[in-house]
């Protein structure tokens, strides 16, 4: 079992993994705004944390920060996850991600 550390960057290219690994996923979400990162999380991966971190600027006000989530993969073969930033009542998303793991 391996911990993997995913970013917007790592979308759209396929990540190899092992059934059993953990991967965490962060990507940047303002709190000062309405938009929150949304998932589609196929069967095969299992949700273990959906959390907003909040980061600090050095006086300890409250700055950008990111959603955090962590997943198990805990059946092999091509799953595909698709992170959405929109605000909870829109239907459409202002950007779209889309991470296919392949797991052997």
């Amino acid at each position: 079992m391996v911990l993997i550390h995913l970013t917007e960057a790592n979308s759209d290219h396929p990540i190899e993994l092992s059934k059993g690994d953990t991967v965490e996923l962060r990507l940047p979400e303002s709190s000062s705004s309405d938009y929150r990162w949304r998932w589609r999380l196929p069967e095969g991966l299992r949700m273990i944390t959906d959390e907003h971190v909040q980061a600090t600027a050095g006086t300890g006000s409250p700055t950008s920060g990111q959603r955090r989530l962590a997943f198990d993969v805990y059946a092999r073969g091509k799953h595909e996850l698709r992170a959405e930033l929109a605000r909870p009542w829109e239907s459409e998303a202002q950007q779209a991600l889309t991470f296919t793991v392949n797991a052997q």
